[in-house]
């Protein structure tokens, strides 16, 4: 009887034990999945920050496109007029080397010819009758001499005058597309100021954008750490839970199990109290049985029941 107490003592210590282990591994358990929770939120809204910051990278990429290629096609339009713009200067500069050239040449035939004024149709008209007569006159040696000297001299006349025109004539033109030229390379500067004004702008617009862009790329990759971090927390609570939750499943079943048997301990150590109860009861009705007593009928069965007296009525040897 005294081990079935000292049974039912040590099971109902380690029932409370494990109540109290349960209720504490239970309340872990509840700062676990909250904690958890709590990281888990944490990464749904990092999540979607990281959602919305890609819309908004990916509008910037496209614009940061969109300015890239303009500034592209402004710096192929102003290398285009750049090279124009030096045919330009090069058919300028041969220009003026050729009007140089034609008025220094002007000038030296001027110099030759001298400062007498010289009609050009006069001198051919003059020239025509010289050889006319040369051609179909007989002359003394002496006047066809000075003839011929003459047709000569107007024959080299005519000829430096006629150049002398055409070099004037040439210089007029020379001077009318150098005038043309100035006027495109005016027109071609200007154009190339607007290109470069825009150009510049461009440029700084895209300076711009491609920093947003960064920023925003260099922004999601630290919410994408962040949220993997955070991620890798929440699944280390969750791993921890898991094991918390099977070790409360392990310790209600263990706690089931020393109940049961707490209960199975109790209820034998009721039975075994009764039956001593009852046993005490059953040697005084076996007195009063013995001295010829009348015994209830409780008593009789409790008799019966300890086999202490035999149906036919004597009494069992014990």
């Amino acid at each position: 009887m005294a081990a079935l107490v000292d049974d039912v003592s040590e099971l109902r210590a380690q029932l409370n034990e494990l109540k109290s282990k349960l209720q504490e591994i239970s309340q872990k358990i509840l700062e676990l999945r909250s904690s958890r929770d709590s990281a888990n939120g944490e990464v749904k809204r990092l999540s979607a920050e990281l959602r919305a910051l890609k819309e908004q990278y990916l509008q910037v990429k496209q614009e940061y496109s969109e300015k890239a290629n303009k500034k592209k096609e402004l710096y192929e339009a102003l290398t285009k007029k750049k090279e124009e713009k030096a045919r330009i200067l090069e058919e300028l500069r041969a220009a003026r080397e050729m009007l140089r050239r034609a008025i220094n040449e002007y000038r030296a035939l001027q110099n030759f010819l001298g400062v007498k004024k010289y009609d050009e149709e006069e001198i051919r008209a003059k020239l025509e009758q010289l050889e006319w007569q040369y051609q179909t006159m007989t002359l003394p040696p002496e006047v066809e001499k000075v003839v011929v000297n003459k047709i000569r001299s107007l024959e080299s006349i005519y000829v430096n005058l006629r150049h002398l025109n055409e070099l004037k004539l040439k210089i007029n033109e020379l001077r009318e597309r150098i005038a043309v030229l100035r006027n495109a390379l005016s027109k071609i500067n200007e154009e190339l100021k607007n290109l470069l004004a825009e150009y510049l702008k461009v440029k700084e617009e895209v300076a711009a954008v491609r920093a947003r862009r960064d920023e925003l790329r260099q922004k999601m990759k630290e919410l994408y750490e962040q949220r993997e971090k955070t991620r890798e927390v929440a699944n280390n609570y969750h791993q921890q839970l898991v094991t918390l939750l099977a070790e409360e499943r392990r310790l209600r079943e263990e706690l089931e199990r020393v109940a049961i048997l707490l209960k199975a301990k109790e209820l034998s150590r009721h039975i075994e109290e009764r039956r001593k109860l009852l046993y005490g009861k059953a040697m005084e009705a076996l007195a009063k049985y013995q001295r010829g007593e009348p015994i209830t009928l409780e008593e009789f069965k409790i008799l019966m029941e300890f086999n202490l007296i035999q149906p036919g009525g004597s009494s069992a040897q014990r």
